[in-house]
């Protein structure tokens, strides 16, 4: 048959198969691009926490540092202290390491490594301090203390009362009241458990509204009986509710700390029982 007449009478073919073509080619094309982007973004986790001295550390950016250093205008070299070591992370074409650098400003000004610095890639990039591994498993409010370098009022620098709804903030830095602050913070004591922070939040509602079927305790666990019942208690336990930023002196902030009123329960890296009420002045 002649190659004209037969690509004539199939043309339809050819053009669905040119068609086919196209699509499984841009097909491969777009998912090669995702699957590049899948690997980058992985790669890119990696280096999102850094366990380092027995410490969490979590990366952060330049108003993060700023926190601690408001004249820094950028992440360089000029912030790069002594190398505290290097750290290997699984990449693409094996491992990579890392240099590990203290921050220079804040010990050149005698402070912790609450800030700390990873050169990879050609840049740098920060992290902060986000916890101490050996504090995972329900600490002793004075565990937290002596980790962060808190044995009286006056290691702390200040103490910033955040409203989560309205976002206004209090900083407390008047002696007598980071004092007073001091003395009932170290006052906490141990950890509540799951089963005693459970019974603290059904003790305040049932101690409001009475006992009923609305709200039970099953299990260690505060369930209530419908959506309406469980939004009705989450607005009261939440009722003034704070959010708490300790810095200190050292250097070390002890971020996102919750002190709940209405319950009586202080957050930090457990649930403690509150005896004394704090920050009277602000509570509504």
């Amino acid at each position: 048959m002649d190659i004209k007449v037969f690509l004539k009478k199939n043309r339809g073919l050819f053009v669905f198969l040119t068609v086919i073509a196209v699509i499984v080619g841009c097909w491969f094309l777009i998912w090669g691009h995702l699957g590049r982007q899948v690997e980058k973004a992985a790669y890119e986790a990696v280096f999102d926490q850094l366990i380092f001295d027995g410490a969490y550390y979590h990366r952060c950016n330049l108003v993060t540092v700023q926190d601690y250093l408001p004249e820094v205008q950028e992440i360089g070299a000029a912030l790069c202290g002594e190398q505290l070591g290097t750290l290997s992370f699984p990449a693409e074409e094996g491992t990579v390491k890392c240099p590990l650098f203290a921050c220079k400003p804040l010990t050149d000004a005698g402070k912790m490594n609450a800030v700390i610095l990873l050169e990879r890639d050609g840049g740098l990039s920060p992290y902060e301090l986000a916890g101490f591994r050996y504090l995972d498993e329900s600490p002793s409010i004075w565990a937290v203390c002596s980790s962060y370098g808190i044995g009286r009022a006056t290691d702390l620098e200040s103490v910033t009362v955040t409203d989560p709804e309205t976002g206004e903030s209090e900083t407390i830095t008047d002696e007598n009241a980071l004092s007073d602050f001091f003395d009932k913070f170290v006052k906490l004591g141990e950890d509540l458990g799951q089963a005693g922070t459970a019974k603290a939040y059904y003790d305040a509602y049932t101690a409001e509204f009475g006992e009923s079927d609305d709200i039970v305790l099953d299990d260690d666990t505060v369930k209530a009986a419908n959506e309406e019942i469980n939004e009705k208690a989450l607005a009261f336990w939440t009722k003034d509710l704070r959010q708490i930023t300790i810095r200190m002196k050292n250097g070390y902030l002890l971020r996102d700390c919750i002190y709940a009123p209405v319950p009586k329960v202080f957050s930090v890296y457990g649930d403690y029982a509150v005896t004394v009420p704090f920050f009277e002045a602000i509570s509504q």
